[in-house]
């Protein structure tokens, strides 16, 4: 009880801060933008009102990345439960599948926090829901990386191509995604729009910092020609300013056996890689095939794999170990 119907066509679009091949933010101008955004937003139906404001508020995250930014926009907002939608994954998260369970959590959530524009292959289960849960889209308005056919065999090509949300592997990306979490909730849950415009203001500042804690710890790290076997990786290697001279799509949590294998060497030998990323949860076989090859490997956190405990330190923790991991990854292949 308590819902009201959240528009879910905003007529509105919600501004960008960061730009994305720039590396400084202004943090003042930031924040002025988001305190006009939260004043655009004035006007939307809120979640609970009038006696029932105080009512306990059920919001969902569909997956891990997305809880983790969106537990620091909710911090200490009296009556709300935050979770996450999924269980850890190591295989793709934008081919899960909801189960019969997954729905029926989805179905008792007042708000679902969504990425959208691919990242949920499960989108239009959620918005063809009748008497279903507000939905959020925290990747409305970001601008995505646009990616062209790949260099994975033709039948996983149509996977691979078309807008990219895999980014939140940068802190810029998040950045973005927590102004828009921060905007919605806002709008859905007025009583306490000024305390999601805290949580957002501060969580910013942490995030700046982690930025120049991440340069800090590759100021050092010699410059090589970098492989990305992971769709999502360009945004983290961007960040970092870091030379792709191939990025080859997989399914994450997939191995590359015989032919396969093969052609992924040929196609390093021909691009002159010296370093591959990917992520944590790649087989070993494939990880030794690509060391025994000549290769450092630098397996990166995609953060996928957690389970969603609460911690509002995590995203901040994973992003500087992988990009310390990038930097002993290059330091092995200048040895």
């Amino acid at each position: 009880g308590g819902r009201l119907c959240y528009n879910r066509r905003r007529s509105f679009r919600k501004e960008t801060v960061f730009n994305m091949s720039t590396r400084h933010w202004g943090k003042k101008t930031a924040a002025v933008l988001c305190t006009l955004m939260l004043l655009l937003l004035t006007g939307c139906h809120p979640l609970i009102e009038g006696e029932d404001a105080l009512e306990t508020k059920y919001v969902a995250a569909t997956f891990y990345p997305l809880y983790a930014l969106s537990v620091n926009i909710v911090k200490d907002v009296p009556a709300l439960n935050l979770s996450c939608l999924t269980q850890p994954q190591d295989g793709c998260i934008r081919s899960y599948e909801l189960s019969d369970w997954d729905y029926a959590l989805l179905m008792n959530q007042d708000a679902v926090i969504f990425g959208g524009r691919g990242l949920e292959s499960f989108e239009a289960t959620m918005a063809q829901a009748e008497s279903g849960p507000i939905l959020l889209s925290v990747l409305e308005g970001a601008r995505l990386r646009t990616e062209e056919a790949g260099d994975a065999d033709d039948e996983n090509q149509a996977h691979f191509t078309g807008e990219n949300p895999w980014t939140f592997l940068s802190v810029p990306g998040a950045m973005e995604i927590c102004i828009s979490a921060a905007a919605d909730m806002a709008a859905i849950d007025e009583l306490f729009a000024d305390k999601y415009h805290e949580n957002l203001e501060e969580y910013l500042d942490r995030l700046e910092r982690r930025v120049w804690d991440m340069e800090k710890v590759m100021n050092a790290a010699p410059k090589k020609k970098i492989a990305l076997l992971h769709e999502g990786l360009p945004y983290f290697a961007e960040q970092l300013g870091l030379e792709i001279a191939c990025v080859y799509p997989r399914e994450p949590g997939s191995d590359l056996i015989e032919n396969d294998l093969e052609a992924l060497l040929e196609k390093l030998r021909m691009t002159s890689c010296e370093v591959v990323f990917l992520e944590e949860q790649t087989p070993e076989h494939l990880v030794r095939a690509l060391e025994e090859a000549g290769y450092p490997v630098a397996r990166i956190d995609t953060l996928t794999a957690h389970m969603a405990d609460g911690d509002t330190g995590a995203y901040e923790r994973i992003m500087l170990e992988n990009a310390q991991a990038a930097r002993d990854a290059l330091e092995r292949a200048g040895k």
